[in-house]
């Protein structure tokens, strides 16, 4: 990275990243209908520049879109293990196919953003080892017109370093505006599950039919590293779609969206409220809300890409 303009040599940085990662897998067939299976990988992530610009507590950047020189952040290095069982069987006149696993991702040196002092600023740092483990299940059924599916992800994301981190308009932080991460505590913005289930039915030939019902488990604030505050709730939503094909290459389409109207947030963090003393603000949380009930109606189409070609003709 240079400073084009040469008002500021600190801006200038050049930062080198490598790492061998080797991945090994298998499978093995049990039974001709159920197959297990395995792999280990290890893969890495340089810092993006965004995050070499941006690393400085010192200097906090207005994210994303004023940068600094900062010093370099060491690279993320991840070690992911997964096993499980799939396979497929005939129930009906239709198929079901199914599978479970379990997984295990150490990130060393992982890149967290920290809210800085200087409101409307946070920076970038190395937080040590974190562990991302769960299970992940799945399983569709296919039967003439109907398409049923569900899947579900269970993920238990945690640090496991001590931590000093800053989070100044954090209820529980200390008079410096720090909070202490223990080994254990949960990282934040990350939904503990999340549930899927859906079908589609094909009521005629061009019209078909569907519905999904969306569960996301409940999730820290960003800024609560320490996990002292109240966790942001779980919720659910039912969306519905339909299409209709009218020609070969056109389809009309509807979407609902938030059937019930649910109220619910997605992201939750803090904000100093003796910003807005006027509004007599006493709870530093701040959150994002889900889209409410929404209705679309369109028309879509393709362009067919191949056809004949002009002026080709034959000799006799």
């Amino acid at each position: 990275m240079t400073d084009e303009l040469g008002n500021d040599a600190l801006l200038n940085g050049s930062h080198d990243y490598s790492h061998f990662n080797p991945m090994a897998g298998a499978t093995y067939k049990l039974t001709p209908n159920l197959t297990v299976y395995g792999d280990f990988a290890v893969a890495n992530r340089a810092p993006t520049p965004l995050e070499l610009g941006c690393s400085d507590p010192i200097r906090p950047c207005l994210i994303d879109n004023a940068l600094v020189g900062d010093p370099p952040l060491q690279q993320v290095v991840t070690y992911t293990g997964e096993a499980g069982l799939r396979g497929h069987f005939d129930l009906a006149k239709g198929q079901v196919n199914w599978n479970i696993g379990a997984y295990h991702a150490l990130n060393t040196d992982d890149i967290i953003n920290v809210a800085s002092p200087i409101i409307g600023h946070e920076y970038f740092q190395n937080a040590g080892d974190t562990l991302r483990q769960g299970i992940e299940a799945g399983a569709s059924y296919k039967w003439e017109r109907w398409n049923v599916y569900a899947n579900y992800t269970y993920v238990d994301a945690t640090f496991r370093d001590y931590l000093t981190l800053s989070s100044p308009f954090n209820p529980s932080a200390n008079a410096n505006g720090e909070i202490f991460v223990v080994p254990g505590d949960h990282l934040t913005g990350i939904p503990d599950f999340r549930f899927k289930l859906g079908g589609e039915y094909q009521i005629t030939d061009p019209w078909k039919f569907g519905a999904d019902l969306s569960v996301v488990g409940s999730q820290w604030i960003v800024g609560d590293e320490s996990n002292q505050n109240p966790k942001i709730p779980a919720y659910w939503v039912v969306n519905l779609h339909s299409t209709y094909k009218v020609a070969q290459n056109v389809e009309v389409f509807g979407l609902v969206r938030n059937l019930f109207d649910q109220h619910y947030y997605t992201y939750g963090t803090f904000f100093d409220v003796t910003t807005a003393p006027y509004l007599n603000l006493t709870d530093p949380r701040t959150f994002l809300p889900g889209m409410p009930f929404a209705a679309y109606l369109g028309v879509r189409g393709t362009l067919p890409t191949e056809g004949p070609a002009f002026g080709n003709a034959r000799g006799p």
